[in-house]
Protein backbone atom coordinates (compact mmCIF):
# COMPACT_ATOMS: atom_id res chain seq x y z
CA UNK A 1 0.00 0.00 0.00
CA UNK A 2 2.58 2.17 -0.68
CA UNK A 3 1.36 4.35 -2.70
CA UNK A 4 -1.77 4.94 -0.90
CA UNK A 5 -2.95 7.01 1.71
CA UNK A 6 -5.85 5.48 3.98
CA UNK A 7 -7.20 8.74 4.90
CA UNK A 8 -6.76 10.17 1.22
CA UNK A 9 -8.59 7.45 -0.21
CA UNK A 10 -11.38 7.68 1.78
CA UNK A 11 -11.43 11.29 1.53
CA UNK A 12 -11.58 10.97 -2.41
CA UNK A 13 -14.31 7.78 -2.27
CA UNK A 14 -16.46 8.64 0.37
CA UNK A 15 -19.07 10.11 -1.84
CA UNK A 16 -18.86 7.86 -4.68
CA UNK A 17 -18.97 4.27 -1.99
CA UNK A 18 -21.66 6.22 -0.85
CA UNK A 19 -24.19 6.80 -3.34
CA UNK A 20 -23.29 3.42 -4.37
CA UNK A 21 -24.36 1.82 -1.60
CA UNK A 22 -27.68 4.18 -1.21
CA UNK A 23 -28.15 3.02 -4.90
CA UNK A 24 -27.98 -0.80 -5.04
CA UNK A 25 -29.21 -1.58 -0.99
CA UNK A 26 -32.49 -2.18 -1.07
CA UNK A 27 -34.28 0.81 0.69
CA UNK A 28 -35.56 -1.51 3.91
CA UNK A 29 -31.82 -2.66 4.69
CA UNK A 30 -30.52 1.24 4.94
CA UNK A 31 -29.89 0.47 7.98
CA UNK A 32 -26.87 -1.41 7.27
CA UNK A 33 -25.33 1.13 5.23
CA UNK A 34 -22.67 1.76 7.86
CA UNK A 35 -21.67 -1.71 7.73
CA UNK A 36 -21.22 -1.61 4.26
CA UNK A 37 -18.69 1.26 4.04
CA UNK A 38 -16.48 -0.27 6.82
CA UNK A 39 -16.93 -3.81 4.98
CA UNK A 40 -16.19 -2.02 1.58
CA UNK A 41 -12.65 -0.09 2.74
CA UNK A 42 -12.08 -2.86 4.83
CA UNK A 43 -11.83 -5.43 1.58
CA UNK A 44 -10.33 -2.25 -0.32
CA UNK A 45 -6.85 -1.75 2.26
CA UNK A 46 -6.72 -5.59 2.68
CA UNK A 47 -6.36 -5.78 -0.97
CA UNK A 48 -3.90 -2.73 -1.47
CA UNK A 49 -1.86 -3.78 1.34
CA UNK A 50 -1.54 -7.24 -0.41
CA UNK A 51 -1.10 -5.48 -3.80
CA UNK A 52 -4.53 -6.60 -5.26
CA UNK A 53 -5.15 -3.20 -7.28
CA UNK A 54 -3.23 -3.36 -10.59
CA UNK A 55 -3.78 0.18 -11.57
CA UNK A 56 -6.03 -1.62 -15.08
CA UNK A 57 -8.62 0.80 -14.11
CA UNK A 58 -8.54 4.18 -11.88
CA UNK A 59 -8.77 3.52 -8.39
CA UNK A 60 -12.43 4.66 -8.29
CA UNK A 61 -14.05 2.45 -10.32
CA UNK A 62 -12.15 -0.19 -8.65
CA UNK A 63 -13.69 0.71 -5.32
CA UNK A 64 -17.12 1.90 -7.13
CA UNK A 65 -16.88 -2.03 -7.85
CA UNK A 66 -16.26 -3.37 -4.24
CA UNK A 67 -19.11 -1.31 -3.27
CA UNK A 68 -21.40 -2.62 -5.36
CA UNK A 69 -20.55 -5.84 -4.83
CA UNK A 70 -20.78 -5.53 -1.21
CA UNK A 71 -24.07 -3.64 -1.34
CA UNK A 72 -25.65 -7.00 -3.20
CA UNK A 73 -23.98 -9.41 -0.78
CA UNK A 74 -25.52 -7.43 1.61
CA UNK A 75 -29.18 -7.69 0.26
CA UNK A 76 -28.58 -11.42 -0.42
CA UNK A 77 -27.69 -11.78 3.37
CA UNK A 78 -30.69 -9.64 4.83
CA UNK A 79 -32.94 -11.73 1.96
CA UNK A 80 -32.10 -15.11 3.29
CA UNK A 81 -32.68 -13.90 7.13
CA UNK A 82 -35.98 -12.53 5.88
CA UNK A 83 -36.72 -15.58 4.23
CA UNK A 84 -35.90 -17.76 7.02
CA UNK A 85 -37.97 -15.56 9.98
CA UNK A 86 -40.94 -16.28 7.69
CA UNK A 87 -39.95 -19.94 7.63
CA UNK A 88 -40.10 -20.24 11.04
CA UNK A 89 -43.29 -18.31 11.19
CA UNK A 90 -45.16 -20.27 9.12
CA UNK A 91 -43.73 -23.49 10.21
CA UNK A 92 -44.78 -22.65 14.08
CA UNK A 93 -48.22 -20.70 12.68
CA UNK A 94 -50.22 -22.85 13.44
CA UNK A 95 -49.28 -23.79 16.92
CA UNK A 96 -48.97 -20.44 18.04
CA UNK A 97 -52.65 -20.05 19.98
CA UNK A 98 -53.21 -23.69 21.76
CA UNK A 99 -53.72 -21.70 25.00
CA UNK A 100 -53.11 -18.04 26.97
CA UNK A 101 -50.28 -19.83 28.60
CA UNK A 102 -48.80 -20.84 25.38
CA UNK A 103 -49.58 -17.59 23.40
CA UNK A 104 -47.68 -15.72 26.36
CA UNK A 105 -44.72 -18.25 25.96
CA UNK A 106 -44.66 -18.20 22.23
CA UNK A 107 -45.11 -14.19 21.69
CA UNK A 108 -42.09 -13.96 24.05
CA UNK A 109 -40.44 -16.04 21.98
CA UNK A 110 -41.39 -14.55 19.04
CA UNK A 111 -40.34 -11.39 20.29
CA UNK A 112 -37.14 -12.59 21.57
CA UNK A 113 -36.60 -14.10 18.10
CA UNK A 114 -37.38 -10.92 16.06
CA UNK A 115 -35.15 -8.61 18.09
CA UNK A 116 -32.14 -10.86 16.99
CA UNK A 117 -33.20 -10.01 13.34
CA UNK A 118 -34.13 -6.51 14.16
CA UNK A 119 -31.21 -4.20 12.77
CA UNK A 120 -28.62 -3.71 15.44
CA UNK A 121 -29.12 0.40 15.80
CA UNK A 122 -32.52 -0.82 16.93
CA UNK A 123 -32.42 -3.42 19.17
CA UNK A 124 -30.91 -1.73 22.50
CA UNK A 125 -33.88 0.94 22.19
CA UNK A 126 -36.55 -1.34 21.96
CA UNK A 127 -35.09 -4.25 24.64
CA UNK A 128 -35.36 -0.74 26.86
CA UNK A 129 -38.80 0.10 25.84
CA UNK A 130 -40.36 -3.52 26.36
CA UNK A 131 -38.73 -3.88 29.90
CA UNK A 132 -41.27 -0.55 30.53
CA UNK A 133 -39.18 2.19 30.76
CA UNK A 134 -40.60 5.44 29.47
CA UNK A 135 -39.20 7.56 26.39
CA UNK A 136 -37.74 9.78 28.32
CA UNK A 137 -35.57 7.29 30.56
CA UNK A 138 -34.45 5.19 27.34
CA UNK A 139 -33.35 8.56 25.73
CA UNK A 140 -31.43 9.56 28.82
CA UNK A 141 -29.93 5.80 28.84
CA UNK A 142 -28.46 6.08 25.72
CA UNK A 143 -27.81 9.19 25.90
CA UNK A 144 -30.15 10.27 22.72
CA UNK A 145 -32.87 12.79 22.35
CA UNK A 146 -36.78 11.12 22.72
CA UNK A 147 -37.52 12.48 19.46
CA UNK A 148 -34.97 9.34 18.78
CA UNK A 149 -35.98 7.12 20.55
CA UNK A 150 -39.37 7.36 19.01
CA UNK A 151 -38.16 7.39 15.74
CA UNK A 152 -35.97 4.04 16.41
CA UNK A 153 -39.44 2.59 17.55
CA UNK A 154 -42.07 3.93 14.47
CA UNK A 155 -38.86 2.49 12.27
CA UNK A 156 -38.59 -1.33 14.12
CA UNK A 157 -42.19 -1.47 13.81
CA UNK A 158 -41.95 -0.31 10.25
CA UNK A 159 -39.08 -3.12 9.58
CA UNK A 160 -41.38 -5.67 11.58
CA UNK A 161 -43.93 -4.94 8.88
CA UNK A 162 -42.08 -5.46 6.14
CA UNK A 163 -40.16 -7.63 6.94
CA UNK A 164 -42.64 -10.41 8.39
CA UNK A 165 -45.67 -8.82 6.80
CA UNK A 166 -47.60 -12.21 7.82
CA UNK A 167 -47.46 -11.40 11.82
CA UNK A 168 -48.19 -7.82 11.71
CA UNK A 169 -51.69 -8.37 13.36
CA UNK A 170 -51.27 -11.89 15.06
CA UNK A 171 -49.00 -9.82 18.05
CA UNK A 172 -50.81 -7.05 18.63
CA UNK A 173 -51.78 -6.18 22.44
CA UNK A 174 -55.17 -7.49 23.49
Amino acid sequence: MANFDFESVVKETKYLVLKTIGDTLIDRFDDATEDVVQEVYFRVFKSLEKGGFDGRSKLSTWIYTIAKNESLRMNEKRLREEEKAKRYLQKNKSNLFQSDENHSLLKQEWIESTLLKIPEVYQKTVRLYLSGKTMDEIANELNIKEGTVKSRLFRTKEWIRKSLPGVKNEFQES
